[in-house]
């Protein structure tokens, strides 16, 4: 089965930055240790300020296990709230052949 590769990207305010990543943070604990997880991988983009996220996924199940998980409509509702609307935009990847 194929990993599933991604890159999320929040746009976010200089304002509210220290709480988003705080959660973003938190989170990202939360998600390492999910079954199939093998990335997450959190980081903020110099240029633009948005705080980019890298995740991978030893297969389209765990992913989807992932995308079910109240955890992470939680942590969605918590940073809409935060950022005043808004979400994360997802970039799925696949490899070169």
């Amino acid at each position: 089965m194929p990993q599933i590769d991604l890159i999320a990207t929040i746009e976010v305010r200089p304002d509210v930055l220290g709480v988003a990543a705080a959660l973003l943070r938190e989170y990202g604990d939360a998600i390492r240790d999910e079954p199939g997880n093998l990335r997450f991988e959190a980081f903020r983009d110099r240029d633009s300020g948005a705080m980019v996220v890298v995740e991978r996924y030893s297969s389209e199940e765990a992913f989807e296990a992932h995308l079910a998980d109240p955890a992470n409509a939680e942590f969605n509702a918590k940073l809409t709230a935060i950022l005043g609307g808004g979400g994360s935009t997802l970039q799925m990847l696949e490899p070169l052949t």
